[in-house]
């Protein structure tokens, strides 16, 4: 340790027990956060009273300056289940969620989709083709996908009531990811009846060191994928690009059902994909500050071959644009307070052409464009108020402006241009009670949001009491209230005779609880939670008679979900990790029908579990998932048959190979194991067996 006139330089490495070093531990005096490079090495300057060590699989620890020594020692953690981990996150002013959880991202482990990471747990579903390129929408707790609101380094990507397509992240830029379920719009606004996920994208890691690495991979479908990702730190600054290349067929091989074609294989057909993606990340620390500058942009060109039934009404469709997201940030401690400062701009283009069509059915072609830009300026400060009494208090403002184009190329005259703004205010206060065998925590918050001429007020409470002991023991809830905007779709579609929008739809809006325990015994897990939301408003296409029928969006909808969520993991040795989860839901279409005479919800499969089995040696990686997913209704009235239970097996395994600085890390996965011939929705057909090979370079000095 070298101390300055106002600041101590600390230099060290973190190690595990039994000496090697840890690399990607987030050490951090509440300010400053810096990584640890491949070795476990870090170096930081603090003007702070004590460091934390933070990194998924170890236990937390927090160290006055003066007592850091050469080497800090982390004790493994079983990862049985989501936990909470450190990040900067859009709750860094507010005390965090009593329920956040965190999705392990295993930062030696090859993934091929953003999905696999968002879907690693049973409350979290993708009913989306499971390819590279293909659009991935997320849903949770069975809720509509449009109702999982999409935030990424602090930005809502999907606060207009549209679900979001995260196979436009690139999986190999994601940090961490964090989990808030059942009602959140507090945290992010409109978009949030079913939860968040808080993504969090690599950065500079301030390690004093630079890092290359460059990737290929091979796959079925004639997946091909480069990637190439550059790091390195010069005094406080920090700088990373990441790129990546992709180009795949995805002509998988399918069968009809018998009905349709008793004893048929045929190939899915004009579904290539292109995709091309850069990214870069530049931050320093000064003072008592901290700013970063990120930038993402993705291009793609994606055939789009449509259902089944219908192919050849949308052969030689395709949808090609781009995503470009920008993101400023400046952290400060300002008389005690913690500030933040958070400017965006995102862009996106689209152009959506089904005119070459062997059967002219619903020839269209045109251009869209989404621009959204925004500010949010944040306070909190902490009072201890007594011993084991912390107060923590927060508030944040943010203001922007949203335009939405449409150019009909084919019926200029349904060209829409439409240009709004919006603003939000929330506060939230938050107590900490520590009484050493028990703590508890109780915290509400309040949101107010003000866009496209709608008003509407979100509020979420939450308590937590955990008692230490031989049987770890934690009971917690949260009661709150959030709230969807009608899409720009909804609101102004006119591009055709068969449907039009409705500028007169409110927002669909959403009040529900959940209520969990969790019970830890050493290296066994097992967590049960309740859930239950109830949503109204819910906006529903319906035809009605104007000069004709047409399909028309209406707030005429309501639906009740229910969920029992079982989870339970354990890790018997260091290096063996198994851990399940189930959901058991509940979800009825109350729009027509009392509870009683209801039918289901569209998509949303009444059981599913996950079965998962990691095994992690110095330098190799196994890992299984058997997921199964229960049958689903495909009409609303439930009245044709539902598509059938379908359970897939996915294995992987990767090997590292250290030499002199180099690091070679060959990387193998079967997905679909079992070869299921299955759909998620009426008419898509997902693929067979595939296989999936690559091998990553990295070099670090």
């Amino acid at each position: 340790m070298v101390t300055g006139l106002n600041s101590a330089v600390i230099e060290g490495q973190v190690v595990n027990p039994s000496g090697k070093g840890i690399s990607s531990v987030l050490i951090s005096d509440s300010l400053i956060q810096i990584y640890s490079s491949e070795d476990g090495m870090f170096r930081i300057s603090t003007k702070a009273d004590s460091l934390s060590f933070n990194r998924l699989g170890y236990q937390s620890r927090t160290l006055a300056v003066a007592k850091v020594g050469k080497r800090v020692t982390l004790q493994p953690e079983p990862v049985v289940l989501p936990k909470i981990i450190v990040s900067e996150s859009a709750w860094d002013i507010f005390s965090p969620p009593v329920d956040r959880v965190a999705l392990p991202v295993d930062p030696d482990r090859h993934y091929y989709l953003a999905g696999d990471v968002l879907t690693s747990s049973a409350s979290t579903h993708s009913g989306d083709v499971r390819l590279a390129g293909e659009n991935q929408g997320i849903s949770i707790l069975g809720n509509l996908p449009r109702h999982s609101l999409i935030i990424l380094d602090g930005v809502a990507l999907n606060p207009d009531g549209e679900s979001y397509d995260l196979s436009l992240i690139d999986a190999e830029n994601i940090e961490s990811i964090e989990l808030i379920k059942n009602n959140a719009s507090v945290y992010g606004g409109g978009s949030a009846i079913g939860g968040i996920l808080n993504i969090r994208s690599r950065q500079g890691r301030n390690t004093g060191r630079s890092d290359f690495s460059l990737g290929t991979e091979l796959g079925s479908f004639g997946h091909a994928q480069t990637t190439l990702a550059f790091g390195t730190s010069y005094r406080n600054w920090d700088l990373r690009i990441n790129a990546s290349h992709l180009d795949t067929d995805n002509d998988f091989p399918y069968k009809m059902p018998d009905w349709w074609a008793p004893d048929s294989l045929f190939i899915r057909e004009n579904n290539a994909k292109r995709q091309n993606s850069l990214s870069a990340s530049l931050s320093t620390s000064f003072n008592q500050a901290r700013l970063s500058l990120q930038s993402d942009y993705v291009s793609f060109h994606r055939q789009l071959p449509g259902t089944v039934n219908f192919s050849d009404v949308y052969r030689y469709a395709f949808l090609e644009g781009y995503t470009n997201r920008n993101r400023f940030t400046l952290s400060s401690l300002l008389l005690g307070l913690k500030a933040d400062l958070l400017a965006w701009m995102n862009h996106d283009g689209t152009l959506y052409d089904n005119t070459q069509a062997p059967l002219p059915v619903f020839l269209s072609q045109y251009r869209q464009q989404l621009l959204n830009t925004g500010l949010r300026g944040s306070l909190g400060k902490e009072f201890n108020l007594t011993a084991g009494l912390k107060l923590t208090a927060g508030l944040a403002a943010e203001l922007g402006s949203e335009r939405y184009q449409n150019q009909n190329l084919l019926h200029p005259a349904n060209d829409l241009d439409h240009r709004s703004g919006f603003a939000n205010a929330s506060l939230k206060s938050a107590m900490e009670l520590d009484l050493g065998d028990i703590a508890c925590n109780g915290a509400g918050a309040l949101r107010y949001d003000h866009a496209s001429s709608t008003d509407n007020l979100s509020w979420r409470l939450e308590s937590s009491v955990k008692r230490f002991g031989y049987v770890e023991s934690t009971l917690g809830g949260t009661l709150g209230t959030s709230f969807a905007l009608p899409s720009p779709y909804d609101l102004y579609w006119k591009g055709d005779s068969q449907a039009i929008g409705n500028p007169n739809l409110a927002s669909e809006r959403s009040k529900g609880w959940q209520l969990w325990l969790d019970n830890r015994l050493g290296a066994f897990n097992l967590r049960a939670t309740w859930h239950h939301n109830t949503i109204d408003s819910l906006i529903q296409w319906r035809q009605v008679q104007m000069f004709g029928n047409v399909w028309k969006p209406l707030n005429i909808g309501r639906a009740r979900i229910r969920n029992l969520e079982l989870e339970t993991g354990w890790e018997p040795l260091e290096w063996l990790n198994l851990s399940g989860a189930t959901l058991i839901t509940n979800a009825l279409d109350l729009s027509t029908e009392s509870p009683d005479s209801a039918p289901r919800l569209m998509y949303t499969p009444e059981l599913s579990y996950t079965l998962k089995l990691d095994l992690n040696w110095p330098g190799f990686n196994f890992w299984s998932s058997y997921r199964f997913t229960g049958e689903q209704f495909t009409t609303p009235d439930n009245l044709s048959s539902p598509l059938p239970g379908y359970d897939l097996l996915d294995l992987g395994a990767a090997v590292n190979i250290e030499l002199r600085g180099w690091t070679l890390s060959p990387h193998f996965s079967v997905r679909n194991v079992l070869n299921r011939s299955y759909s998620v929705y009426a008419y898509v057909p997902q693929p067979g067996i595939s296989f999936l090979g690559g091998i990553t370079l990295r070099v670090s000095d």
